[in-house]
């Protein structure tokens, strides 16, 4: 039987064809060909212990949705459990009254086949245009804040190399930058773990510092990495240093040269490690040619001198950040790859991490989780730092092959925290709500499996040709015309899923004089979970969020006879989909009914159905996805209650999606909606 997490040759030629007929060739860069199966069996024992370098590369400004949103099985654009806005209508229908064909934008592709859609330049992406996107989690001012360009998207043709990447390894969807802010506080969180929130060592660092000027004097990770005796180096290209529109130098995204402790002496092993100097080389003139920027870093491949930690720092051309290319960015990507794995013993220990600073002002539909107000370390100004934007972050080793994706909730720190777990180096500059709520990264392994096979993929050397050859031919991209928009699609299909810890519960009851309706947040998970709640009765006050360690509960209460006339609707959104809906009327003729949910120790989502009422009712529970039989019917006499189960592991993977109506109250509704987890790995929904 064919291995289903092996990209064949047919496969990729397949992949390419459909990209728009890219000329296809055994992307390893100049690897044997026969190298792809004939690589030595790693050693193996199953653990953490593996691994012997972990490598990022760390790119500029493109959100998830932007690059990932049509991707088979991804929390994308056919995403079911996205925030509704007070309007009625979802997310992906973003506000905008500049146009006349419903007061909307969708997001739409930018074709690199008919636009210029390679180099079109940035948007805002500063400390309050992105609070302004984001709006405390109702994530529904882009436009007003970005312009219409954010809701631009790429597609798999036009980023074959980043879609055959992730197809071959592993992608993660809930992974958050760190700042609802720009480039370099997002940076310090993956270099440092922070931004000094509270001013005592040169921040708070919520801006852009001037390049290459001391400013900060906290400690930074490779500093305690250094203490402890673990080699590290950033690599990053020496010449002409910071200069837009260059293909050598380090575009100042290398952010230790902000800090004094690298200025002291240049000649330290401290500076030479973290590439900071006092003199730039001249450029070359060889900057469009990626094995010279890349040169330092394959050699110390080739050589076996890799240190256990790397950074990598591109010059701006390769970094992707709007104007500069992301097919450019992926010939970057690709050299260090190649240079990995050209040494079979080095990536058989090897994990790459390749992720995004910042989103730029490119939209994304799920609402990061955001510090409740007073959290200590993570406010500045009366507004929380983070965390931002969803980012892509691809993993990639032997031990996350088969198109996997990992749904655990994370940012820039959870690097550092993987570093961690790693090396036993901890950094004591995270906030305690950043380890609480942001994972480690370990989700994304199975250290018991390692597959060392090198996929093929897309020639970038022919990727960068083809859009040399045509964008100086194609306008700009631009919003669809008027009356010309569409529902973006997304590749139909799953893909395997990673186990998570989350099990988040949410019951509402009615006060007995129908005032108050109190909502109960339970945790009945593995680790600590934000739950948001939305207003779903078109208010437009809100959301709340609920932060729950394991084990706790946390419960509110809504006046709603006060705001509503006794009419409510809120929604309350988790990771991986989770969205649990209530809805109804206290003054209505089902004031006395109500459907919870909860779990069973065998895996099934019990719906205990209740009648406090003075007359029958019947209750109809509805299957929205996941299965076609039903509905259900329930008769309840007055003061009656049914129990029954569910078992979303044997028909839907784990998946659920029930609704719950009653017959003599239109305004009465609980949908419950979400994965049930096992600890086992499953699918994507």
């Amino acid at each position: 039987m064919a291995d289903p997490n092996r990209l064949t040759r047919r496969d990729f030629l397949g992949g390419v064809a459909a990209a728009g007929g890219v000329a296809a060739v055994g992307a390893l860069g100049g690897l044997a060909s026969g190298m792809a199966e004939a690589l030595a069996a790693p050693r193996v024992s199953g653990s953490l212990s593996d691994v012997e370098h972990v490598v990022v590369l760390m790119q500029e400004n493109r959100s998830f949705d932007h690059y990932y949103g049509t991707m088979k099985g991804v929390r994308g654009f056919a995403d079911r459990s996205a925030i509704v806005l007070p309007n009625g209508r979802d997310v992906f229908h973003q506000p905008d009254s500049g146009r006349s064909d419903g007061g909307y934008l969708l997001p739409f592709r930018v074709d690199t086949s008919v636009v210029d859609g390679q180099d079109f330049g940035d948007l805002g992406h500063g400390w309050a245009d992105q609070h302004q996107a984001i709006a405390g989690g109702a994530n529904n001012a882009w436009i007003a804040a970005k312009s219409e360009m954010t809701m631009g998207y790429f597609a798999r043709a036009d980023l074959p190399f980043h879609r055959a990447l992730a197809d071959a390894f592993t992608l993660c969807d809930h992974y958050f930058c760190s700042v609802q802010g720009p480039t370099t506080p997002n940076r310090l969180y993956l270099f440092t773990g922070t931004i000094d929130a509270d001013g005592t060592a040169g921040g708070p660092a919520n801006y852009n510092p001037a390049d290459y000027r001391p400013v900060f004097n906290w400690t930074t990770y490779p500093e305690r990495l250094q203490q402890h005796g673990i080699s590290w180096k950033v690599y990053a290209n020496k010449e002409v240093g910071d200069a837009a529109g260059s293909f050598v130098g380090d575009y100042g995204d290398n952010p230790l040269w902000l800090f004094h402790a690298y200025h002291q002496d240049y000649s330290s092993e401290l500076s030479r490690r973290a590439s900071v100097f006092r003199t730039w080389a001249p450029d070359s003139g060889k900057g469009k040619d990626v094995s010279h920027v890349l040169a330092e870093f394959t050699a110390d491949c080739a050589s076996g001198s890799l240190p256990r930690v790397s950074w990598i720092v591109a010059p701006y051309g390769y970094c992707e950040h709007p104007a500069a290319r992301p097919v450019d960015g992926a010939a970057y990507t690709q050299t260090v790859l190649n240079a990995l794995w050209a040494n079979p013993k080095l990536w058989e220990s090897t994990v790459v991490l390749i992720n995004y600073d910042e989103n730029d002002g490119f939209f994304d539909h799920v609402a990061p989780p955001v510090a409740p107000p007073g959290t200590a370390s993570e406010y500045i100004g009366g507004q929380p730092i983070g965390l931002g934007a969803r980012v892509p972050l691809t993993v990639i080793s032997p031990w996350s092959r088969g198109g996997w994706i990992s749904s655990e909730v994370a940012d820039h720190t959870s690097v550092i925290r993987f570093l961690e777990r790693w090396t036993g180096v901890v950094e004591p500059n995270i906030s305690a709500w950043r380890r609480a709520i942001c994972g480690d990264l370990m989700s994304c392994f199975d250290f018991g499996v390692p597959d060392v096979r090198i996929p093929l993929l897309p020639d970038t050397a022919v990727l960068r040709k083809q859009a040399d050859d045509t964008e100086p031919t194609l306008p700009p991209p631009a919003p669809p015309a008027t009356g010309e928009q569409q529902v973006p699609a997304q590749e139909p299909g799953t893909r395997p899923a990673r186990a998570l810890p989350y099990r988040p519960l949410v019951t509402t009851a009615l006060s007995a004089d129908r005032q108050i309706l109190t909502t109960t947040f339970a945790n009945q998970g593995t680790a600590a979970v934000q739950l948001m709640a939305y207003r779903n009765d078109g208010q437009t006050d809100g959301p709340w969020p609920y932060d729950l360690a394991p084990g706790a509960q946390v419960a509110d209460t809504w006046r709603i006879q006060r705001y509503g006339g006794g009419k409510y609707g809120i929604a309350v959104h988790g990771p991986n989909r989770f969205r649990w809906v209530f809805a109804g009327d206290a003054n209505g003729a089902g004031a006395g009914v109500d459907v919870i949910a909860g779990y069973t120790t065998e895996n099934k989502l019990r719906l205990t159905l209740r009648n406090t009422g003075t007359t029958a009712v019947e209750i109809t529970v509805t299957a929205n996805h996941y299965r076609t039989d039903g509905p259900w019917r329930y008769s309840l006499a007055a003061g009656q209650t049914v129990t029954d189960d569910w078992n979303p592991v044997a028909y839907g993977s784990g998946w659920y999606d029930l609704s719950a109506t009653v017959n003599v109250d239109s305004a009465f509704l609980r949908r419950f909606s979400g994965h049930v987890e096992t600890g086992a790995p499953s699918v994507t929904g």
